[in-house]
């Protein structure tokens, strides 16, 4: 589903990140991650987590995206991240997965899974 494609790469974004209209929009309220650090987040650490976010020239590069149909509003998605530093230099190789559910009106964000993994070739979007 390329809408929620989107809305993982706009979580990605250093701006989106910070706009809490953005946020309310695309992470559900019963939202819970345990990121790639093993940590664990819910809906109000990870908007303060967001929050102390500086700007960085380092992006995310994401790839391989599938899609997995749970039920008709609930999708898994699953795709590999790695981040590029302004030099080209990459590192912090991770498999994610993600889980969305369709509320009625928007897809939002229920969970999210970070596992760090051995590197991988970038593919170019």
């Amino acid at each position: 589903m390329d809408i929620l494609i989107e809305q993982e790469v706009e979580l990605h974004q250093y701006e989106i990140r910070q706009s809490k209209t953005d946020i309310e929009r695309l992470i559900h309220p019963s939202f819970v991650e345990v990121g790639k650090s093993g940590t664990s987040y819910d809906f109000d650490s990870i908007i303060e987590m967001m929050e102390g976010e500086e700007p960085s020239s380092t992006r995310i590069h994401s790839q391989r995206y599938e899609c997995i149909h749970l039920e008709p509003s609930v999708q898994l998605l699953r795709y590999e991240s790695a981040l590029v530093s302004e030099f080209g230099e990459v590192s912090d190789f991770a498999k994610r997965c993600s889980i969305w559910v369709f509320t009625g009106t928007c897809w939002q964000l229920k969970y999210h899974q970070g596992t760090p993994c051995s590197p991988f070739e970038l593919e170019h979007n």
